[in-house]
């Protein structure tokens, strides 16, 4: 649980030509709802904030989300002053709707019901994506999303 949409929300004010992409969770968010007013207040036109609902701290153990089926992030999103905030339970009705909403002027707020992954484990003990370094998740992020990597000249 950190800081990312902070972070992400000063990329995008600095970064005013790139589309900056925030993948977030319902439990981080919780944590750090004035975000949501901060990002809305600056206002970046390129920032596109998609927040996971798992309805659970999946990192820790699985604890649910006090009330995770009658939040709805999209208006705490609209409240704090988001001009576009959605709400999707289905990825069809995602999908179907992902393009145009890209194409909006930001900041776009996106709640995305998804499955948990739970992983019972103590946090010290886990392998997976809790042990790779920053540089792995980059190179894995966009190779997915077919990015290449930019390269670094003198």
């Amino acid at each position: 649980m950190g800081g990312q949409a902070a972070f992400a929300c000063g990329l995008a004010l600095a970064q005013p030509g790139e589309k900056v992409v925030l993948f977030d969770s319902e439990g981080n968010l919780l944590m750090n709802l004035g975000i949501l007013a901060t990002i809305a207040q600056h206002a970046p036109k390129n920032l596109y904030h998609f927040m996971l609902d798992n309805e659970c701290y999946a990192t820790t153990g699985g604890q649910p989300v006090p009330n995770a089926k009658n939040i709805a992030y999209d208006v705490i999103a609209r409240g704090a002053g988001y001009p576009r905030a959605f709400a999707f339970e289905k990825l069809e009705d995602f999908s179907a709707n992902v393009a145009s909403i890209m194409a909006q002027p930001g900041p776009v707020f996106v709640a995305l019901k998804v499955v948990p992954e739970i992983d019972h484990k103590p946090v010290g003990q886990k392998g997976g994506w809790q042990k790779r370094t920053r540089a792995q998740i980059l190179q894995e992020l966009r190779a997915e999303l077919g990015i290449t990597a930019p390269s670094c000249t003198s």
